[in-house]
């Protein structure tokens, strides 16, 4: 309801801006949006023809340009760059945060970000280079070296006094860290710690040594866990060496929470993300149909392909359907039964995964386990055939191939559910890749081949 009521504020906002743009009054302009936060400001641009929102990114304080570009999808923020002047686009990229600034070179084309990277200050370019030599997806590219951190030895005034001097260009000062000479993490205190403690105590007095850190090369998805699991607002990230080089802010997590997500649903869905940048799922409207085809053909020839395999086993039982066509009818309903007990066991294995609640060495548990709750599904789902087997088969001898083609078919298809997740994470590739097309499509080749198969053996 709150979402309803700020779009619809936003929506009556913009032909008032539009005017005000086109009259010049720029002083009603500052008036207006000087009560909007900047995310309300980031959806006022959203609405706005680009001419309006370059304009109004203009007159925007330098502190909170960078805050509403940041807000911004990375299509916006590329039309914006394009045009402004290049003191402007220096003045927006040097403000920006280190991990909103590594985000937004990820996102730009490699010939702009070396552009920009060259109009930067050496310091910032310096911070920029480190940021983006980390593996794409680790938790170095979401870090910031924006953090607070104090000695040992300082007495609790000292240490308020060093938060109150560089807490204001740090992320969050919520936590801050304790580090020895070395630069070593030996702690983190919640800064509530600090301000109910003794002026003149010391701030090793205050520590426990208890804290939750996270390497640089680590993946993102490590992150995410560490923060669920701890309810973490802040996570320092160290190097091999338990150097402290950063920290990751939970407004980070969520965009990571959200760009997993959204990989993970279109790989459920069988496309290809990579050639849309996840912007399909986004920003459907506003996707090049040529990039929407790329990213769906790939799959969808390679599931042709092997559907096609289906059609050569059916030919080569044909003489059997012939004298049996009524085994024709039974078809759809087993392998499509098969294809949806395998995508159960499927999305049951991949959360589970995803969460951390089994790892790669509980593959042959798990399959186990599945194998008996496989067999009692095919049996209950044998039962429920049989019926129709007798009626529209006519036939005792066909109604036991269809009920036992459908036992069969549960068992595999849920077997082939739980290992494919395991095999992609063996391989290092994401356990959604293990799609339910890419499921149902190998139970239609198993589960045809073994009802044929089935009924060639019991019929003749």
């Amino acid at each position: 309801m709150k979402e309803e009521k700020i779009n619809a504020h936003i929506c009556l906002l913009k032909p008032e801006i539009e005017k005000l743009i086109k009259n010049k009054d720029w002083k009603a302009i500052k008036e207006a949006i000087s009560i909007l936060h900047p995310s309300d400001i980031a959806d006022l641009f959203e609405e706005l023809d680009i001419k309006y929102s370059v304009v109004l990114l203009r007159l925007l304080p330098s502190q909170l340009q960078s805050e509403v570009f940041s807000e911004l999808d990375s299509e916006l923020q590329l039309q914006i760059l394009n045009n402004l002047t290049a003191e402007d686009v220096k003045s927006i990229i040097t403000e920006l945060d280190p991990d909103d600034r590594t985000e937004l070179f990820e996102d730009l084309p490699p010939r702009l970000t070396r552009k920009l990277l060259n109009i930067l200050p050496s310091e910032e370019r310096k911070e920029a280079l480190q940021l983006l030599g980390y593996p794409e997806n680790s938790v170095g590219r979401l870090m910031t070296p924006d953090y607070v951190v104090l000695k040992k030895n300082w007495t609790v005034d000292k240490a308020i006094e060093h938060i109150r001097r560089y807490g204001k260009d740090a992320e969050t000062i919520n936590m801050v860290y304790v580090v020895d000479e070395g630069w070593h993490l030996i702690d983190e205190i919640p800064i509530r710690r600090l301000i109910l403690a003794d002026k003149n105590q010391t701030v090793e007095s205050l520590m426990d040594y208890h804290f939750v850190s996270i390497d640089v090369n680590a993946d993102q998805e490590e992150a995410i866990k560490l923060f669920e699991k701890y309810n973490l607002v802040a996570l320092p990230v160290t190097d091999s060496q338990g150097h402290l080089l950063g920290i990751v802010t939970v407004d980070d997590i969520i965009d990571a929470i959200r760009e997993e997500q959204t990989e993970d649903f279109t790989r459920f869905s069988a496309i290809k993300t990579k050639a849309v940048d996840l912007d399909l799922f986004t920003r459907l409207r506003e996707i090049p149909l040529r990039k929407i085809f790329r990213a769906r053909i790939t799959w969808l020839f390679f599931l042709l392909i092997m559907d096609l395999i289906v059609g050569g086993i059916i030919q080569g039982f044909q003489e059997t359907i012939a004298k049996y066509v009524v085994l024709v009818s039974f078809l759809p309903v087993l392998v499509d039964t098969a294809g949806n007990a395998g995508s159960q066991a499927a999305t049951l294995v991949i959360r589970a995964l995803a969460l951390g609640t089994v790892k790669l060495k509980d593959w042959a548990f798990l399959l186990g386990r599945e194998l008996l709750v496989a067999g009692a599904l095919g049996m209950a789902m044998g039962a429920g055939i049989s019926i129709m087997g007798i009626v529209r088969g006519k036939s005792i001898a066909i109604a036991q191939v269809v009920v036992l083609a459908m036992i069969v078919n549960v068992i595999v298809g849920s077997l082939i559910g739980v290992l494919l997740p395991f095999i992609f994470t063996r391989f290092k590739k994401d356990p959604a890749t293990a799609s339910t097309p890419l499921i149902t499509t190998l139970a239609d080749i198993f589960g045809t081949a073994i009802y044929l198969g089935i009924a060639y053996l019991m019929l003749g």
